[in-house]
């Protein structure tokens, strides 16, 4: 058993022992506090001593904290407190209180007499003003264990919204990362088609089968590979390695690329598609002029814990696709937001005829292996007090 499920889990074994633990801990608070004693002057207070009928005293007046703790936080709470309805609240706890009190009197007056005469036991304590003993051990005890249980279940509520938000964040995430994987522009796609088919009228099938592998390994990475929260390096680099060589056969003579990569990157984990997203985003800068030339420089370096990008790539004055520069390296910096929080620095800098992209990225030191999916939705388990 460990701590997360046993505060957090809807099991009646958990639930039973929690609650178990809670008013165990507070008997024991409440009956070391428990006392009678005489209101004059400053006599020496006197405890009662610790007997059968003394437990049978405290865990008569505890099924008094207990039954008024559980309708607060299970009916008023709910009903009121989180609806806003503060007038209603304040009229029911004024109830609540008259009750907890007129409870404690009747008990004081009527049930504890009996349990002395039963038990033919006689308090050597001189016995105080009924009126009062009421009030201190019921009107001044079950506040505070009704706190205590109150501020529990807020804590616990608001810590599940908190885990419920980041679960909707991570599944917008996720979406996105869909949305990601089909970034790559259709026409990219369609025009590789297109020119595959040429080759292959060309008979001309040696070429056709590399380009057709590449492509066919780029939407196996995207649909299968990247189903994680993280990915090899290598892997992600040979995507973009793939996709240079799909645009470079498109394009032809009127693309340039020039690509460096520095240190060791088998052993080293990235978000998938991240480094991806600024190079697929760079080409949507092109002109689409057949006479214009196209050139793009890129240099990925390896130092221990950190991987270095380096990008500097020609731009027409209008976008070739405006409307997917801007979304899909916004996306990007929201991949780099959630991964990797105050660990990257990225500075662009444009200018009339080029862009250079500039991005450093602090890895985790502990990450080994690829996780299956960015969370378990068997983690987020809801509760009550």
């Amino acid at each position: 058993m460990n701590w997360y499920s046993f505060i957090f889990s809807e099991k009646r074994s958990y639930r039973v022992a929690r609650h178990m633990m809670f008013w165990l801990l507070w008997w024991a608070y409440f009956s070391a506090s428990f006392y009678h004693y005489e209101q004059s002057g400053l006599k020496k207070i006197e405890f009662e001593p610790w007997n059968f009928p003394f437990l049978i005293k405290s865990i008569l007046l505890l099924s008094i904290h207990i039954s008024t703790c559980y309708y607060f936080i299970n009916y008023l709470m709910p009903k009121y407190l989180f609806k806003g309805k503060y007038a209603a609240l304040i009229t029911h706890i004024i109830i609540l209180g008259l009750f907890i009190f007129l409870s404690s009197y009747f008990i004081y007056k009527t049930v504890l007499p009996l349990i002395n005469t039963a038990f033919e036991y006689k308090p050597e304590i001189a016995n105080q003003p009924i009126w009062w003993t009421s009030i201190t051990s019921g009107l001044l005890s079950a506040p505070k264990i009704i706190s205590a249980a109150a501020a529990i279940k807020l804590i616990k509520r608001w810590w599940l919204k908190q885990k419920e938000k980041e679960r909707l964040e991570q599944e917008k995430l996720i979406t996105d990362l869909q949305l990601l994987k089909a970034q790559i522009h259709p026409g990219l796609l369609f025009s590789s088609l297109n020119y595959i088919s040429q080759l292959t009228e060309k008979k001309d099938n040696n070429k056709a089968a590399i380009l057709l592998l590449k492509l066919a390994d780029i939407l196996s990475y995207m649909l299968y590979e990247c189903s994680g929260p993280l990915v090899y390096l290598d892997k992600e680099i040979k995507v973009i390695k793939d996709y240079l060589v799909l645009v470079k056969t498109r394009m032809g003579n009127r693309l340039e690329i020039d690509v460096a990569i520095k240190g060791e990157t088998g052993s080293k984990m990235i978000a998938p598609l991240l480094l991806f997203s600024f190079v697929e985003n760079s080409f949507s800068l092109f002109g689409q002029k057949k006479t214009e030339r196209n050139w793009i420089n890129l240099e990925v370096l390896v130092e221990f814990n950190e991987i270095t990008m380096k990008m500097i790539h020609g731009k027409n004055t209008e976008p070739a696709h405006p409307s997917v520069n801007g979304s899909t390296i916004d996306r990007a910096v929201k991949w780099l937001d959630f991964y990797y929080p105050n660990r990257y620095q990225l500075k662009t800098t444009i200018e009339p005829e080029m862009m250079m992209t500039f991005l450093k990225i602090e890895l985790d030191e502990s990450v080994d292996e690829p996780e299956n999916n960015i969370y378990d939705p068997e983690q987020m388990v809801y509760a009550t007090v």
